[in-house]
C-alpha cells in the first residue's frame, strides 16, 4: 500500500535518515529505536510535511504529492500534539474535521466514534484546557481516526498513557487494524510486543531489520 524507496533527509551537515526502503501492506508495524534515531523525521516525510532530500514515498504505486487518495486516507498523530485551549473537545474535532473534508452531515457520527474508541465520549462538551495530559493524548489519538483512514501513522501515541490507557489503546489497534496499515513509531519494546504483527529497527538513520516480531 505504502512505499518509501531510497530515502534520505538531510538537516544542514547532519545526515538523518540514510536510504531507507520499506514496503507496508496492511498490518500492524512496530517503528523501535532509540531517541534520536530518525524515526519522527520519517513519519513526516511519509506524510508529506518533510520533503526528502532524495527518494519518494510512494501510495498505491503513486507518489504522495501526486496522489488524488492519499490525504483523504491518512491519519496522523505528531509525538508533539496541541489543540487550541478555549475550545471544547467536540469543537476542536469538529474543526479538524474539516480540515479533512468530512461533509458536516457525518461528523457527529465520526467524533463520537473516535472519542468512544479512546474513551472520552464523557469529555466531549470540555474545553481542552481542563483536559489532563493523557486525555489530551488520547484526543490526539482519535483526530487521527477521524475519517476511518486507511493508512495510520502514530508518532509514540502511548507517550503519557497511565497502564491503564495503554491496555486499552492495544485493544483499540486490536479492534480497527483489519485492512489498515498502521504504523507506531516507539522507543518502548512492550508496545510493539503488546499491539505488532511487524517491526522494523531504525537506528542513526539507518534501518537494521525489518520482519515479524517473532
Amino acid at each position: 500500500m505504502i512505499v518509501v524507496q531510497d530515502l534520505s533527509k538531510r538537516f544542514g551537515k547532519r545526515q538523518v535518515l540514510h536510504f531507507i526502503n520499506l514496503r507496508l501492506d496492511a498490518g500492524v508495524y512496530g517503528l523501535l529505536g532509540p531517541n534520536g534515531a530518525g524515526k519522527t523525521t520519517l513519519l513526516r516525510c511519509m506524510v508529506g510535511l518533510f520533503e526528502p532530500e532524495y527518494g519518494r514515498v510512494l501510495y498505491h504505486g503513486e507518489p504522495i504529492d501526486r496522489s488524488r487518495t492519499f490525504h483523504q486516507e491518512v491519519g496522523y498523530l505528531p509525538q508533539a500534539f496541541g489543540m487550541f485551549r478555549e475550545l471544547t473537545l467536540y469543537e476542536m474535532m469538529d474543526y479538524i474535521c474539516s480540515l479533512k473534508g468530512i461533509p458536516g452531515s457525518d461528523r457527529p457520527d465520526q467524533i463520537a466514534t473516535a472519542l468512544r474508541h479512546v474513551n472520552l465520549d464523557d469529555r466531549a462538551g470540555d474545553r481542552i484546557k481542563t483536559l489532563s495530559g493523557g486525555m489530551v493524548r488520547r484526543a490526539g489519538i482519535a483526530q487521527a481516526l477521524l475519517g476511518e483512514p486507511r493508512l495510520l501513522l502514530l508518532d509514540e501515541p502511548t507517550a503519557g498513557l497511565d497502564p491503564g490507557e495503554r491496555a486499552s489503546f492495544k485493544n483499540l489497534i486490536g479492534r480497527i487494524k483489519k485492512d489498515r496499515v498502521i504504523l507506531l513509531s516507539t522507543h518502548i519494546v512492550e508496545d510493539v510486543e503488546a499491539c505488532c504483527d511487524y517491526v522494523i529497527v531504525l537506528d542513526r538513520g539507518r534501518v537494521l531489520f525489518q520482519g515479524t516480531c517473532e
